[in-house]
């Protein structure tokens, strides 16, 4: 009995001891260790989370500096354009926005354009930008029926310093086309017949080049910048062919003068020569083989 009591006692001892230190053990999770820290209130988490907010740059002022930071790519590289802070003081202070902003603002918008251009593969157009200034295109147009058939056309497109938020660009004939929408002395067409306000995102350069070939093909004689040549369409067409005819001529006879800029990308044209062009034109008239069907 005595032994009983004895081993009653002694299994009381040791659960006493594992409750001990099961109590211990719990009161240890409870503690936070060192390398551990506390649990943080909600509203330390919020002021911490609104100091990770990102910061934008400030805009610069008006008066800042317009010219791009030093060793910056051009945008318009592949057309051979300059670098932003090679343009002139008008674009500098283009109203598109503040500084260099608007700059290069204004030449990714001029970039985007002659992609559209490129996209529209409209017939007998062709242009490109100026090596000076990205305001400046030049192009050709090739007229293939009509009144003023087989006649070559050369022009520049001016694009105003504001744009796509101010005027709409200027076309001008080199030389002058006798039309009675073109000003036979300045040679500049009548844009603002068929865009009296440029909107920005819905008029594009392209429009203005397919307004110029279309005025070729369908003769408009109200309000002319030509009085003469909308009153022999009228009345005397013989005489209007004829007259038409000579400015087909003399736009030929100048073909291969040298282009009235020296800008590089001025287009130029040259007689044929054999041996030099001959293997270009086969290159081009020779369709091309689709490696698929290549038995």
């Amino acid at each position: 009995m005595t032994r009983l009591t004895n081993m009653t006692s002694e299994v009381g001892k040791d659960k006493g001891d594992d409750e001990n230190k099961g109590n211990t053990t719990q009161n240890n999770n409870h503690q936070p260790s060192p390398q551990q820290s506390p649990r943080r209130q909600p509203e330390q988490l919020i002021l911490r989370r609104s100091f990770r907010k990102k910061k934008l740059p400030p805009v610069p002022k008006q008066d800042a500096a317009s010219s791009p930071p030093p060793g910056s790519p051009p945008m318009f590289e592949r057309a051979g354009i300059s670098s932003p802070g090679e343009r002139t003081p008008s674009v500098a202070n283009s109203p598109n926005g503040v500084g260099a902003y608007g700059q290069l603002f204004l030449e990714y918008a001029l970039m985007a354009e002659y992609n559209q251009l490129q996209k529209q593969r409209l017939p007998g157009v062709y242009v490109i930008p100026s090596a000076a200034s990205p305001l400046h295109w030049f192009g050709v147009l090739f007229i293939r029926q009509g009144l003023y058939q087989e006649g070559v056309f050369k022009f520049d497109v001016h694009i105003p310093d504001n744009y796509p938020d101010g005027d709409c660009p200027r076309l001008v004939f080199h030389p002058p086309v006798f039309h009675p929408i073109v000003d036979f002395e300045t040679g500049e067409l009548d844009v603002q017949r068929a865009f009296k306000q440029w909107r920005r995102n819905v008029n594009h350069i392209w429009q203005v080049l397919l307004y110029a070939r279309r005025i070729f093909y369908k003769i408009d004689t109200k309000a002319p910048l030509n009085p003469e040549a909308a009153v022999l369409y009228e009345e005397d067409n013989v005489l209007f062919k004829a007259k038409v005819a000579d400015t087909i001529a003399t736009c030929k006879s100048q073909l291969y003068d040298s282009p009235h800029s020296d800008d590089p990308h001025a287009i130029r044209f040259s007689k044929w020569e054999e041996e030099k062009h001959s293997k270009a034109l086969k290159t081009i008239v020779t369709p091309k083989m689709n490696p698929s069907t290549v038995l």
